[in-house]
């Protein structure tokens, strides 16, 4: 009784051992990869396709405010940039970001208050 005990225990520690080897085996291969340029990245930028952003639901706590932009968590005294556009239709808002990702476009060119 005492061998097939033995037996059962060497044929998992052999089992844990090959998987070890192949996981090691393929992360082996898979960075060998990456360094010579044959995995899956190219000399392009990647592109980020608008259905990827809007079509995905981020997870958030209940009552959280998101951002759709860029995705921070707003908190109630944080609000959203957005500007009114009007079109043949009527008036839509144009939502610009919110503090973290919208960028001024008169602070960027214009001097600092105060300098002279």
């Amino acid at each position: 009784m005492q061998y097939l005990f033995y037996f059962v225990g060497f044929v998992i520690a052999l089992a844990v051992f090959l998987y070890a080897l192949n996981a090691y085996e393929s992360g082996r291969e898979r960075l060998k990869g990456l360094k010579s340029g044959h995995g899956k990245r190219t000399g392009r930028p990647a592109t980020v396709e608008p259905q990827d952003i809007f079509l995905k639901k981020p997870r958030s706590h209940p009552g959280e405010r998101i951002c759709p932009l860029c995705g921070s968590a707003l908190t109630n005294f944080e609000a959203l940039y957005a500007a009114p556009v009007k079109n043949g239709d009527g008036t839509r808002i144009l939502i610009l970001g919110c503090r973290y990702c919208y960028k001024d476009e008169d602070a960027e060119g214009a001097p600092p208050a105060g300098a002279d």
